[in-house]
């Protein structure tokens, strides 16, 4: 963060250092001055874009993928097939006759375990894995 703050504050003291240099020249007209703040304001998006998509780029890739699915137990198992099938953790406890906590307990292992922050994303990663 703070070397992408560094780069853009560099950047921008460039742009400006060059606004009042072309103000300096021979050609300088009101709108010269305009065209260059327009030019300037699409260079700065044009290469915010390609930064951040060159700084952020291995953040992607370092997001834990999901490990073996023999990680998840036989009771995770059904109660990841429950939640595709839109349970709610009440009705998932009544249809394994356990209690509304272990329900609760089984969810979070398998969102652990497939490295997931909500249920429809471990629903999405159980059916790429196959295992529902």
């Amino acid at each position: 963060m703070k070397r992408t703050i560094l780069i853009f504050g560099i950047l921008a003291g460039a742009v400006f250092l060059l606004f009042e240099l072309t103000k300096l020249t021979r050609w300088a007209s009101p709108e010269t001055s305009e065209v260059f703040l327009v030019l300037s304001g699409l260079a700065f998006i044009i290469v915010g874009f390609l930064l951040s998509r060159i700084l952020w780029k291995d953040d992607e890739n370092k997001k834990p993928k999901p490990s073996n699915t023999s990680d998840l137990t036989k009771q995770e198992h059904k109660v990841l097939g429950l939640i595709a099938e839109g349970l709610s953790n009440n009705e998932i406890a009544e249809s394994l006759f356990i209690s509304e906590s272990t329900v609760k307990t089984h969810v979070s292992n398998i969102l652990s375990k497939l490295h997931a922050r909500r249920r429809t994303e471990a629903v999405k990663i159980g059916q790429d894995l196959e295992i529902i």
